[in-house]
């Protein structure tokens, strides 16, 4: 079947029921993105009833992955690049797609028809793109935005509903209007959108699991009532309507009301990415976050740490958290000497106040101290080269501790070797954004830099002289 595409024609746009968005300041719409996805790192996880029919493969992909949607009986499902391919699976069927047509914005949605045999995209800037029985009702590609769309759901009726990160709701077609969040200033943007089962209203989910319901949408709970925290990627319905789950960005899914389905977390670094209904399950697509390269500047160790701290958090999701004990970790270098020490400071290359996430270390009489040593038994869970940080290494030691060592010269140790207290990790170098040959080391807890000064072995010191 033909694709039917329409972006900014305005003559095309039918009326918009109601559109209400308010501009809404929020830190990953004014700080760079940490690098999008790589090609093909994708893969697939189901939940529920839902069935794996496929997973997405470096050939079949052409750039980022997006999106994905699922028909409604679980028996397929397609996934969505950037650009706009669309790789399908299963009994899903392939209608079209925008590959090799140069697009303004990428896209970030995906949605299916209610009778499964078509499917819409729908770009960053609201642009519209429809495939096989899925009708063009209108868009927001001609539109200036407060904010960026971040996803789109479909109403039971002719029609569907866009909604942007501060909350804004676009209704075409005849999807009603029930109201948005865009006159209020939220603490986290909203990441999806998901209809009631009689179609006569809709949850907006936020990234911090907060729930905002319109229409005959009632409220159940909401991940911050319960306690929970991190990032939080769409809802599951139950069949009756009467509840939902919430997708947690680590693979834990969370029930409210009277939805059963739940699941723990997964010890995955790949986080999940988004999620499509599929029966009464729900398939889950995870995809890896890219290592950071932008420019050397002034926020590139706030955003290497930024993703080392996903990394250690979703890669330790699973594991049983417990406190820390003062002095139980032995030493990352032979003799360490403290050149620079936890907390704000400013600045050596850059000059602006900023926090150093960890301390820094030299061996005696200025010399480089050796090689870097493991402080603990643990796993080696990364080895990376970035911008501020340079060559790095670190270790997993289970129970939501992770040690990191970075501006290493050279490497002695791969991803996944098992290292014992002790062991040579690398060369203490100077690689990065450094002033000088030391070692950076840091301490995290659950993905949180802690001091780890209190927590190192130091010897004690000799008796004063009498």
């Amino acid at each position: 079947m033909g694709a039917s595409l329409h972006r900014n024609k305005r003559a095309d746009l039918p009326s918009v029921t109601k559109i209400w968005f308010r501009s809404l300041i929020v830190t990953f719409l004014v700080l760079p993105a940490i690098v999008a996805t790589p090609v093909a790192a994708a893969k697939i996880e189901v939940v529920g009833d839902a069935i794996a029919h496929g997973q997405p493969s470096t050939e079949s992909m052409t750039s980022s992955v997006a999106a994905m949607t699922s028909k409604g009986d679980g028996s397929g499902y397609w996934i969505a690049t950037q650009d706009g391919a669309v790789v399908n699976f299963g009994g899903a069927m392939h209608f079209g797609d925008m590959s090799g047509t140069p697009l303004n914005e990428p896209v970030v949605g995906m949605a299916v028809t209610p009778s499964g045999n078509g499917y819409w995209l729908v770009a960053a800037d609201g642009g519209i793109f429809s495939f096989g029985d899925a009708r063009f009702y209108g868009s927001t590609g001609q539109l200036e935005l407060n904010s960026p769309i971040v996803g789109m759901a479909t109403s039971f009726i002719d029609g569907y509903w866009l909604v942007a990160a501060d909350g804004g709701v676009f209704a075409f077609g005849a999807a009603p209007f029930y109201g948005s969040m865009g006159a209020v200033a939220l603490n986290r943007p909203i990441v999806a959108m998901l209809p009631s089962g009689s179609g006569r209203g809709y949850w907006l989910l936020a990234e911090d699991g907060g729930i905002f319901t319109f229409g005959d949408a009632a409220f159940y709970g909401s991940g911050p009532g319960e306690g929970y925290t991190g990032l939080f990627v769409g809802m599951i319905p139950t069949t009756g309507g009467h509840g939902y789950a919430l997708v947690h960005s680590n693979g834990r899914i969370s029930p409210f009301g009277t939805s059963a389905l739940q699941s723990g977390p997964l010890c995955d670094p790949w986080p999940i990415a988004d999620m499509s209904v599929a029966g009464d399950g729900a398939v889950l697509l995870r995809t890896a976050t890219a290592q950071p390269n932008n420019p050397p500047s002034s926020i590139s160790g706030r955003v290497d740490s930024e993703y080392l701290s996903q990394l250690v958090i979703h890669s330790q999701s699973c594991q049983p958290a417990r406190e820390l004990v003062l002095a139980e970790f032995a030493l990352p270098l032979n003799e360490p000497v403290q050149t620079s020490s936890f907390g704000w400071r400013r600045h050596p290359i850059w000059g602006g106040i900023a926090m150093h996430l960890g301390t820094d270390f030299i061996g005696p009489n200025g010399t480089s101290g050796g090689p870097a040593l493991a402080v603990a038994d643990g796993t080696v869970l990364a080895v990376l080269d970035m911008v501020a940080y340079g060559k790095t290494v670190v270790l997993n030691h289970g129970e939501q501790i992770s040690t990191v060592y970075a501006h290493l010269g050279r490497v002695s140790v791969e991803t996944g070797d098992v290292v014992v207290v002790g062991d040579p990790l690398g060369t203490v170098g100077s690689t990065g954004l450094s002033t000088g040959i030391h070692l950076h080391f840091e301490l995290r807890v659950n993905g949180t830099a802690k001091d780890p000064v209190p927590y190192l072995n130091f010897p004690a010191a000799p008796p004063a002289e009498p």
